[in-house]
């Protein structure tokens, strides 16, 4: 019997998810529990295992379609089942449409309401002036569109309309009834010049003025700089590209730098590792760091809140996101398999909760398995939701200082550059120090800058003197 391959539910708020790139051609056979394709979400990217042995008979999600939760996705047959007797049941909810993928430039900002209606209706959004704000189409405009469709060109079918798709969104754009134009096209066909001659008819003439003679111009040079390839904006990117401008955009955003001594920091992790043999665990800079930033939120609740509008929302818990950029030169990702070539890294914040509950020990782990579980794409979303101030470390790129971007709806990101030998003056005497910057981004909205200030010395001292840890 045919086994349907569905879109699974992989976190309680997702409706719908979309098929990245297949694993296994149609027609090739397939084991049970062996990748067969690719389901990203906002977040993540999943790969779904095939649930029975047999053939895949037919694909029924194209790569980059969307496609509700239980919807299906592909059929599996059995050897001896040809691909005609397979039956695809699919319920009215889960048909799919492919993604029509935009390019950078062009790419329509649509709510996702209006985004569901237009897909029922089939309409194309290049077709739609948005009224929200920045040009957005919302609901409203496409069912005014819906409408307007209704109203124009609802006439009986025996005298239904002849009308090109180009010169019917004119008429709409425009106002005009389509019963009062002659169409010139193909059997008597209205096309895009019939409705623009109306349009230029209705159009008042201009008052006569003087002519005025000005001097030629030149034309501007057009300069084009061919494009060696262009890389889609899609899945976890457009994401990440679509919070960053969020951010910029709405949150007050301040950044502090300094520079703080880590000397005693590198030595007590030093010391750690020597003992990775006994303990099974080898400590990391950003596994010391996801503690103290823990211990130092707590000290200063005002760093570990959101913005709504009803106030300002201290959190009770501290999830500290962990920024990781997984590629084969990571040093987070070292001893792991490289990704796909081509794949270009991808942006990961998993997120580890209670953090200040937990051990270095547990943070270590934790951080460690969901790399492999990323690398694998074997991530869940709900391990990258939920974080309440998150850490981005570039120090191992030779960056000293930078300006990190909130994670919105978070009120500040730490960011972490690289550690260095420098001359530092202690004690009324020149000498060498193990050095590192650090760069605190906060909203200004939610944090004036002497908490946040006071926050970063906290911070500071906890690597200054990092057994107070301990205390």
């Amino acid at each position: 019997m045919p086994t349907e391959i569905i879109m699974p539910q992989l976190d309680q708020t997702m409706t719908e998810g979309k098929v990245g790139k297949w694993l296994v051609k149609e027609g090739e056979s397939v084991s049970k529990g062996t990748p067969i394709v690719e389901i990203e979400t906002d977040k993540v990217v999943n790969e779904l295992e095939a649930p029975a042995d047999g053939v895949l008979a037919q694909i029924i999600a194209s790569e980059g379609s969307k496609v509700p939760v239980k919807g299906v996705l592909a059929i599996i047959a059995s050897q001896d089942e040809a691909i005609q007797q397979v039956g695809v049941k699919t319920a009215p909810t889960t048909k799919v449409r492919p993604e029509v993928v935009q390019p950078v430039a062009e790419r329509i900002k649509a709510s996702p309401a209006a985004k569901n209606l237009a897909q029922q209706h089939g309409i194309d959004l290049n077709q739609l002036r948005g009224s929200g704000p920045g040009g957005r189409i919302v609901i409203e405009d496409v069912q005014r569109y819906i409408d307007s469709s209704k109203r124009d060109f609802s006439t009986p079918t025996s005298e239904r309309i002849k009308v090109s798709p180009l010169a019917k969104r004119l008429a709409i754009e425009h106002g005009i009834d389509l019963t009062t134009i002659t169409g010139t096209g193909p059997g008597d066909r209205i096309i895009r010049d019939d409705v623009l001659k109306d349009v230029e008819a209705k159009i008042p003439p201009a008052p006569f003025e003087k002519e005025v003679t000005k001097p030629p111009q030149a034309p501007p040079a057009e300069v084009e700089i061919p494009a060696e390839r262009v890389v889609p904006l899609t899945g976890v990117r457009q994401i990440i590209a679509e919070r960053m401008a969020q951010s910029a955009h709405t949150a007050a955003i301040v950044t502090l730098n300094t520079e703080v001594d880590a000397t005693s920091l590198v030595e007590m992790r030093q010391r750690l590792n020597e003992k990775a043999e006994l303990t099974g665990v080898s400590v990391s800079y950003t596994d010391l760091l996801v503690k103290i930033i823990a211990l130092a939120l707590r000290k200063h609740p005002m760093l570990n809140s959101t913005l709504s509008e009803d106030g300002i929302h201290l959190l009770k818990d501290i999830n500290i996101g962990v920024a990781i950029a997984l590629d084969e030169n990571s040093p987070l990702c070292k001893g792991h398999p490289p990704l796909e070539d081509g794949a270009g890294g991808i942006l990961i914040v998993p997120v580890v909760r209670h953090a200040d509950k937990k051990t270095l020990s547990e943070i270590s782990k934790e951080i460690e398995d969901m790399v492999q579980k990323a690398r694998n794409k074997s991530l869940t979303p709900e391990a990258v939701q939920g974080g309440t101030f998150t850490l981005t470390n570039l120090g191992m790129f030779g960056v000293d200082t930078f300006t990190p971007i909130i994670n919105p709806p978070q009120c500040a990101i730490l960011g972490v550059g690289r550690i260095i030998k420098k001359p530092v003056v202690l004690d009324d005497e020149i000498v060498l120090r193990t050095m590192m910057g650090l760069s605190l981004s906060f909203d200004h909205r939610i944090v004036d800058g002497a908490p946040a200030a006071q926050f970063l010395q906290t911070i500071s001292q906890l690597i200054a003197e990092p057994y107070l840890m301990m205390l």
